[in-house]
């Protein structure tokens, strides 16, 4: 989870009292944020927190403070954030790579230490959590008294300006080559370059890659610009509001509107509150609670959310920067919250009964014990992986699930297939003595025409020198042997495997699993340096 580094003091400021280390540690957790450390660091005392990836309003000590404030009582209710109307406008040309951008004014900002290095930390932050590495979202910060609006954003072939950090300029092509960012993430420009001039031709950022040293924010601006360019229109939206509602928690801020005009006009920041309406009985039913509609109004509003109670609903108000709220069970769990985790007792089920495994699990049980006797050894991996591991070093295509926030982008997709996991395996432990020959049993989730399923597969592999189509084909046969399954085998051109050296395992007329002799350009891209045979069956 990500971790979020606070000067004490600075927390204490933007709560408006003193905090004991103490109640910081006991506090802080009831509300989902756990407490790493408290420590002395040049003179003065840090807070690690350990964040949620799911309350990236969260990631700030703006955040924090707010939701600290509204957990203790002392600012319940939904804090509101005017949005006063100003004459900036940006003109967006057709920019493909991008082609969504959100920009909002901060106006007032007294920045000293504290205040600037929890920009640039919120600001990292975010590109990781939301934006996935910039290249769902990135965000430019400035400082606004040093370019002139209007603003341009658009697409060109190529351009010259001095980037952050550096002292001499450099052209768009160069920084792609030559910059520490330019280098990093060079892998998201595809075609023209994406730049946000004002007026007079000033170019303030590079999107995804760097901001201009032009508009370098320091301890004596007073007004901040913020640009926000993605390739997801909501998520640029969200992001800018976290943004500017952190901001605007500092003493002074005011937030200005910026007029974004391109296919069509839209006024930024759009901080409108959204709604779900909860039904309080259920409420009651998931929690396990008698609450009244009155009570709970006050546990949400301890949440920083607001409700009101009509004919019999909760109508409940979501501020702009929550973008972790989609149903009645996100309610039930701030209730949860606000209630007390430690007050929730367990209740003993009135029908006592004895328990034992599934019919698949013991299966499964039963599988492995086949396999430990064929030789292999067994290793587990994570259900999530990415679309390279799943598909394109397979030299396979296919539909999947995508994790709406995944904690890495490593990690942001559900498996379809357990072999290419395999194969990373075998990767990591080339250096083992050969032959190598691994196992799984694991789940997979699929798309089943307009329904999401869960299925059970087993995969194997075997790594050696000598191990070949013949070699795979009896241990598969021992395991079907063994499972009692009447089965036929025919061939099969699978992708990943040698023409000719695949066949498919099939019963009562349908596939059930495939086995053979690894591609070798399958080998190339996982990097092995010796043949693999391998298998995948369905478990039924």
């Amino acid at each position: 989870m990500p971790t979020v580094n606070v000067k004490k003091y600075d927390l204490e400021r933007l709560v408006n009292m003193p905090l004991d280390d103490k109640f910081i540690e006991d506090k802080f957790p009831m509300m989902g944020v756990e407490v790493e450390e408290i420590r002395e660091e040049e003179g003065e005392k840090l807070i690690s927190f350990s964040v949620n990836p799911n309350r990236p309003d969260y990631l700030s000590v703006e955040g924090l403070a707010r939701g600290f404030r509204g957990f203790i009582g002392i600012d319940p209710g939904m804090s509101k954030y005017d949005v006063e109307k100003s004459d900036v406008k940006l003109y967006v040309e057709n920019v493909k790579t991008r082609p969504y951008i959100a920009m909002a004014l901060i106006k007032g900002i007294v920045i000293d230490n504290y205040v600037l290095e929890s920009i640039i930390n919120l600001q990292e932050k975010l590109h990781w959590v939301i934006g996935r590495d910039r290249k769902k979202v990135a965000i430019g910060i400035h400082d606004f008294d040093k370019v002139k609006p209007p603003f341009y954003y658009k697409e060109v072939d190529n351009i010259s300006f001095v980037p952050l950090g550096y002292n001499e300029e450099m052209s768009a092509e160069e920084i792609l080559e030559k910059h520490e960012k330019g280098i990093k993430y060079r892998h998201l420009i595809k075609g023209k370059y994406p730049i946000i001039l004002d007026s007079e031709g000033n170019v303030l950022s590079f999107p995804p890659i760097i901001n201009s040293e032009l508009t370098r924010v320091t301890e004596r601006t007073r007004n901040l610009l913020i640009d926000v360019t993605g390739t997801d229109k909501v998520a640029v939206e969200k992001t800018l509001n976290i943004l500017v509602t952190a901001l605007a928690e500092r003493k002074y801020s005011k937030i200005h509107s910026v007029e974004v005009i391109g296919k069509e006009r839209e006024i930024y920041p759009k901080l409108k509150e959204e709604t779900i309406v909860v039904n309080p009985d259920y409420i009651n039913k998931i929690l396990g609670t008698k609450l009244q509609p009155g009570i709970m109004i006050n546990y949400l509003r301890r949440a920083k959310l607001d409700a009101v109670f009509s004919e019999n609903k909760l109508i409940v108000y979501i501020p702009p920067y929550r973008v972790d709220i989609f149903s009645e069970v996100d309610i039930a769990e701030e209730i949860a919250i606000a209630y007390g985790y430690d007050k929730f007792k367990g209740v003993y089920p009135e029908i006592a009964t004895i328990g034992e495994l599934d019919k698949l699990e013991k299966r499964c049980d039963f599988i492995r014990e086949i396999m430990i006797g064929l030789g292999f050894y067994e290793v587990i991996n994570l259900i999530l992986t990415n679309e390279k591991v799943l598909f394109e070093k397979m030299k396979l295509k296919g539909d999947y699930i995508e994790v709406l926030k995944p904690a890495s982008i490593e990690h942001r997709i559900l498996r379809t297939s357990i072999l290419p996991l395999i194969m990373e395996t075998l990767k990591i432990n080339e250096h083992k003595e050969l032959p190598i020959k691994i196992f799984e049993i694991g789940d997979c989730v699929i798309l089943d025409g307009n329904r999401v399923r869960e299925i059970k597969k087993i995969a194997g592999a075997i790594m050696s020198n000598e191990t070949n189509y013949s070699e795979i084909k009896s241990h598969v046969e021992a395991l079907l042997r063994e499972l009692r399954i009447d089965y036929e085998i025919d061939r099969y051109d699978h992708p990943s495997f040698i023409k000719g050296r695949c066949a498919k395992i099939i019963k009562d007329k349908r596939v059930i699993g495939y086995f053979g002799e690894i591609d070798p350009e399958v080998l190339t891209n996982f990097d092995l340096e010796f043949p693999v045979s391998a298998f995948e069956l369905l478990i039924e």
